[in-house]
């Protein structure tokens, strides 16, 4: 993959240093802040786009997970580049591995990421958000989320009134996304089971749905409610899908994960050679990555058609 998200529209002031205490509800909580957080950590990359687009990624002072440069602009990763990692180590389902002990070493006033050892039961006091997507709160996806998602961190650092601007250039990027690239066809998202784990698909209410919708797709699980759910092969051979898409952490060989599985060589998109990998954060959850990625797939039925 070769792709630098777009450019998002931002504001170069500096975040204002609130002095009022504020809320913002997330996951079913609401989250309190006594001030525009200046010592974030990030467990996760999905709101890197959005915080550089409101201005405020320079607060960021850490960060853990998988970061890969076909994600960001050249200037994004120079600036991710100078801030220290604290972990990239990741379980076989793309999860964080890391203590909470690193974490708090970092005197964080906010935590954006869910992981195993820090989240919002471990935490204390420091406020920490999460994905509304991987809490649950999203049931039917849909590019809205990616708006809801822009305005959580506009809130979040204190910045809501730059929030506008980032929305008006993502809206207008969906906008350009070309239905007839996959007029008539069918696609399969999946994350596959890697070293014989478990293989996943996602359904309506990941950000799968207006993916596909947007690029004239059907999803083969658009009926499935849940965001992601265990497949077996012989699901996915059934609903021969003619693309699937194989998200991924950065593990190897992924799509030789789904080419090997049984059956396989009988779905017509291993067939015609459009199992396509991508970056998780380029589909799932729901952020100004999930409309890079979309470009990125649209970019690539282009090509074989």
């Amino acid at each position: 993959m070769t792709l630098a998200a777009a450019t998002l529209l931002c504001s170069c002031a500096p975040a204002p240093h609130s002095e009022a205490a504020y809320t913002v509800a997330n996951c079913g909580r609401e989250v309190a802040f006594t001030h525009a957080p200046e010592r974030v950590v990030l467990q996760d990359s999905t709101a890197v786009a959005t915080l550089d687009g409101l201005g405020v990624l320079d607060k960021v002072v850490a960060k853990a997970g998988f970061f890969p440069p076909e994600y960001f602009t050249d200037a994004v990763n120079a600036q991710l580049d100078a801030i220290a990692s604290l972990s990239d180590r990741l379980n076989n389902t793309g999860h964080i591995q890391i203590t909470k002990e690193v974490v708090m070493a970092e005197n964080p006033d906010l935590i954006i990421g869910y992981s195993d050892t820090v989240n919002p039961q471990t935490a204390g006091e420091v406020p920490i958000l999460s994905e509304p997507g991987f809490c649950g709160e999203i049931t039917s996806a849909s590019w809205a989320d990616v708006d809801a998602h822009i305005d959580l961190y506009a809130r979040a650092m204190g910045v809501p009134e730059r929030a506008g601007a980032v929305k008006e250039g993502v809206d207008t990027r969906v906008a350009q996304l070309d239905a007839s690239v996959g007029s008539g066809r069918s696609v399969a998202f999946v994350y596959p089971g890697v070293e014989g784990g478990t293989t996943y698909g996602y359904g309506a209410a990941s950000m799968a749905a207006p993916v596909s919708e947007s690029l004239g797709l059907r999803n083969v699980f658009a009926d499935v409610s849940e965001r992601v759910f265990e497949i077996s092969a012989e699901q996915l051979v059934a609903a021969n899908p003619d693309v699937i898409v194989v998200l991924n952490s950065g593990e190897d060989n992924t799509a030789g994960a789904v080419t090997s599985l049984p059956g396989a060589d009988s779905i017509a998109a291993v067939r015609s050679g459009e199992v396509i990998p991508m970056y998780l954060s380029f589909v799932e959850p729901a952020s100004p990555l999930s409309v890079a990625g979309a470009e990125e797939l649209q970019r690539a039925l282009e090509l074989k058609s």
